[in-house]
Formats: structure tokens, C-alpha cells, sequence
């Protein structure tokens, strides 16, 4: 029995009527007006263009439509393979799942089209304007669209692995799950974008501006940030392992639960807070001074460490209090208490070695100290000098200082022709040197601590 040929072996078998009807106005050789045309499912890739001698463009071997007003056309799933699109005007078309592999769309105007699903692998399209274009999962692989306009375009799922990127125009757009694997967004603008779970791996970001931009989860292993921009950025969840960040800016960028290690960067570089804490989140900010401070120890900065642990520890007081007020305001006593209890004891801490990290501050409450419990010896008149004229007791502020110091820095009371006398002022002198003894191990704990950096 004979069988049929298959039509794909027979292209000038099926020739779409609309087809040949589009070929013979593009004959006339007058840049084509057809906006509105119904292009669906029409396939005008070069194999079927073979069979019409002379209709295929030059430079692309697809359809010659440069300069064509195709605005407001239907093309879902048709094949414009290699079609030569060198400025035209495709504004609002829909085109979902449409083919334009290796065709040329150098200044071509898509704005506002719905081109969900469609494939621009490999096609060449420097100065594109996609502003406000539907794009989500089309794949743009190894494409040239240097310094193309998708801003405010949606991109959920989009493919753009390997394109040349370089200075194109992100600003607004919706990118979640997008894929810049080993792209080249050199200068590109991606300020304000969402880029939720983005993937940059190996991507090139130099001098790019990500200002303000949502970066959560998103993958920038082996990427290259030199020099760009992340100020005010979203950070959080996102896996920085070993990048230098050492030449980007970082303005109050949030990090909290960034996976930090190895990563180059410094103080200065986050304008004196981070992100979080400059919107109010302190317990966001606490958890993102907390991946700080582990990323410089991990890289020896112990000093740029030792700034972010002091202040996730006053982001959790921040938040401590705030947690008081709303209990107050619930009638909440039990919270007010317990919140209240917490955000006293690290004020007081605070007041006392910043947290374990400053000398200074412990050798302030060393005089202090001195200074309060000798007033305290002084009220209660229990101070006496042992022998000689003046004996009796003493109320010279010399006399009251000096036992006041050697008492809260000895273990026991001193002999310097002073005695202690009544059950209030015996009192006032063994706590004392308990509180001495505390802070001299305090200070010990701390200058340990120095003294290995």
C-alpha cells in the first residue's frame, strides 16, 4: 500500500494561503502596514520559505519584515524563525509559544505584547523594547539584546541563560525563578526588579545596579558583582558563598539568613545599618547582623565581626521592646514582665561592656562605682580612723575614695588605718568587693577575648 508523504517533506504541499497573501505584500516592496494581521500558528520558518524562490531575507533567511507595523497581531505558536524584524513595531501582539529562534529584532518595538512561553533563543536584538511585555517562561538563550528595555516587563520563569545582556534595562519588572545563568549583565539595570530565586550562577554583574531590588533565595554563585549596585537590595536567603562584594555598594542591603561565607565585604560599605533595621523589622535585623558577623570571622575581620554582633544584640533589645510596648497596650502583664525583664537586663549590659566588647566601659563602671560607694560610706558615717588626732569618723572624700577603691579591687577589706564600723557600712563593704571581684573578671574575660584577635 503506498503510503503518503508526509507534509513536512513536501513544504510547498501546505503553504498557508495567508502565507503566500503575506509574501506578496511584502513584494511590493513598501515597509508593511498590517497591524491586527492574524498570524496564528502560521509557519514561516526558512524551510518553508525555501519553496518560494526569493522570499527569504538575505540576513536571516526568515521573513523580510523589517520596519513592519505588525502592532495588535495574533501569532500564537507560529514559526518566524529567522525572520528579519529590524525595527518593527509588534506593540501588544499575542504571541504566546511563538518561535523567533535566530531571527533579528534589533530596535524592533514589542511593548505591551503577551509573548508568554515564546522562544527568542539566539536571535539578535540590540535596543528591543519589551517595556511592560508578558515574558513569563520564554527562553532567551544566547541571545544579543545589548542595552534591550524590559522594564516593567513580567519574567516569572524566563530563560536567559548565556545572553548577551550587557547594559539592558531590567527597572521594575517581575522576574521570579528567572535564569541568568553565565549571562552578561555588565551595566544592566535591575533596580526595584523581583527577582525571587533568580539564578546568576556564573553570571557577570558589573557595575549593574540591583538597587532596591527583591534577591531573595536568589543564586549568585560564581558570579561577578564588581563594582555594582545593591543598595537597599533584598538579600535575604540568598547564597553569597565567596563572592567580593568588596567594590560594591551595599546601603542598608538586608542579609538576614544569607548564606555568607568567605564573602568580601566591609562596615562601611552598609552606610552604619542594614536594611531591617532602617524599616523597624529588629528582629529581621538581628538575624542579618547575626550572618554578618559569621562572614567576618570566617574571613579574620574580627573587628567588622565584633560591630555586627554588638549590633544584633541591640536589635534584639530594639525588639524586646517593642514587644513590651505591645503587651502594655494588650494589658499583657505577664509579657510586659518577661519582655520588659529582657530588654532592662540588656540595656544594663549594654551600659556595662557593650556586650562583653568594650574595656573602656568596664573600667567606667569601675569608677563610678568607687565614686557611689564611697558617698554611700560617707552617709553612713561608718568610716573610722583608727589612731592619731583625727581619730574617729572620717568623712574626708580621700579617705572615703581610697578605701572605696582598694576595697572593690582586694579580696578583703584594707589595712590603711580605716575600720569599718556598724552592720550597714560591714554590708556596704562586702558588696562591694563582691561586685569588684565580678567586674575584674568581667575585664579579665574581655582583654582574653582582645588579646586572641
Amino acid at each position: 500500500m503506498d503510503q503518503a508523504t508526509p507534509p513536512d517533506a513536501r513544504p510547498d504541499a501546505y503553504a498557508d494561503p495567508r502565507l503566500l497573501a503575506l509574501l506578496d505584500r511584502i513584494a511590493a516592496e513598501t515597509p508593511l502596514r498590517a497591524p491586527g494581521l492574524d498570524l496564528s500558528h502560521l509557519r514561516a520558518c526558512p524551510d518553508v520559505l525555501a519553496a518560494e524562490a526569493g522570499t527569504a531575507d538575505p540576513e536571516s533567511g526568515g521573513l523580510p519584515l523589517t520596519g513592519a507595523d505588525l502592532s495588535g497581531a495574533r501569532m500564537e505558536e507560529a514559526d518566524l524563525t529567522g525572520a528579519n524584524l529590524r525595527r518593527a513595531t509588534l506593540g501588544g501582539v499575542v504571541g504566546r509559544s511563538t518561535r523567533f529562534t535566530g531571527a533579528i529584532l534589533e530596535e524592533a518595538d514589542l511593548s505591551e505584547a503577551d509573548l508568554s512561553g515564546a522562544d527568542f533563543t539566539g536571535t539578535v536584538a540590540g535596543q528591543v523594547k519589551f517595556v511592560g511585555a508578558m515574558l513569563e517562561d520564554a527562553r532567551f538563550g544566547q541571545a544579543a539584546m545589548r542595552f534591550a528595555d524590559l522594564s516593567g516587563a513580567l519574567l516569572d520563569g524566563a530563560d536567559f541563560a548565556g545572553a548577551d545582556l550587557w547594559g539592558t534595562d531590567f527597572s521594575g519588572a517581575d522576574a521570579d525563578d528567572t535564569v541568568f545563568r553565565e549571562a552578561r549583565l555588565d551595566e544592566a539595570k535591575l533596580a526595584d526588579a523581583n527577582l525571587t530565586h533568580a539564578d546568576f550562577a556564573g553570571a557577570s554583574l558589573t557595575k549593574a545596579s540591583l538597587a532596591g531590588s527583591r534577591l531573595r533565595g536568589a543564586n549568585f554563585t560564581g558570579a561577578k558583582l564588581d563594582g555594582a549596585d545593591l543598595s537597599g537590595a533584598d538579600l535575604s536567603d540568598t547564597d553569597l558563598v565567596r563572592l567580593n562584594l568588596a567594590t560594591c555598594r551595599l546601603r542598608h542591603a538586608r542579609f538576614s539568613g544569607a548564606w555568607l561565607n568567605g564573602t568580601r565585604m566591609s562596615v562601611e560599605q552598609l552606610g552604619g545599618a542594614v536594611g531591617e533595621e532602617v524599616a523597624g523589622a529588629y528582629e529581621a535585623a538581628q538575624a542579618s547582623y547575626l550572618a554578618l558577623e559569621q562572614n567576618w570571622k570566617s574571613i579574620g575581620s574580627h573587628d567588622a565581626a565584633s560591630w555586627a554582633y554588638k549590633r544584633g544584640r541591640r536589635m534584639g533589645r530594639f525588639h524586646a521592646g517593642r514587644q513590651a510596648l505591645a503587651a502594655w497596650t494588650e494589658r499583657d502583664w505577664t509579657g510586659v514582665l518577661r519582655h520588659g525583664y529582657r530588654w532592662t537586663a540588656d540595656r544594663f549590659v549594654e551600659w556595662l561592656c557593650d556586650y562583653g566588647e568594650s574595656l573602656s566601659r568596664i573600667a567606667r563602671a569601675f569608677a563610678l562605682l568607687i565614686v557611689v560607694f564611697a558617698g554611700l560610706y560617707g552617709l553612713t558615717g561608718g568610716l573610722f580612723i583608727l589612731a592619731g588626732p583625727e581619730a574617729g569618723p572620717t568623712y574626708n572624700p580621700l579617705d572615703l575614695l581610697s578605701y572605696s577603691a582598694l576595697n572593690m579591687m582586694t579580696a578583703n577589706p584594707p589595712e590603711i588605718g580605716l575600720k569599718p564600723t556598724g552592720r550597714v557600712t560591714n554590708l556596704l563593704v562586702g558588696l562591694e568587693g563582691a561586685v569588684g571581684i565580678i567586674l575584674m573578671g568581667l575585664y579579665g574575660f574581655v582583654l582574653g577575648n582582645r588579646l586572641r584577635r
